[in-house]
């Protein structure tokens, strides 16, 4: 089987991620004379990483962020000095859900009053007002 038959087959099965990278991975097994089971190794680690990146782009689309280019290693933390930045990456990393404790998340009761008071209204639930997760 050639390169082409094998890169073809490759993606017959699913496996773009091993085709795509294929004849580098071959080059550098030979200029480093790997061993056949460090050129799978690197062949399917590849594929997994690909799917996993791939995976995570199919999330951040469907959540559909209103700018999904933001994320916390450029988000301005020093717009409130308050906000405690450690907390706020610990919380991002969702340990808290593994170490099965609870988290509570709130806006200032200020912010619901100006709400209120405009007629605000949850879109899903025009009549029900939003409400903490118990």
């Amino acid at each position: 089987m050639n390169l082409i038959e094998l890169n073809r087959a490759l993606k017959q099965l699913r496996l773009g991620g091993m085709a795509a990278v294929l004849e580098t991975r071959l080059l550098q097994a030979q200029s480093q004379s790997m061993a056949p089971i460090d050129l799978i190794s690197c062949l399917i680690s590849d594929e997994l990483s690909r799917r996993s990146n791939r995976l995570l782009e199919r999330r951040q689309k469907q959540a559909q962020f209103r700018d999904p280019q933001k994320t916390l290693d450029n988000f301005d933390f020093t717009f409130n000095k308050k906000l405690n930045r450690s907390l706020v990456f610990d919380l991002a990393t969702a340990a808290f859900i593994a170490k099965h404790e609870d988290a509570l998340f709130f806006r200032s009761t200020r912010h619901w009053q100006k709400s209120l008071g405009s007629g605000h209204r949850s879109r899903r639930h025009p009549t029900k007002l939003p409400r903490a997760l118990p």
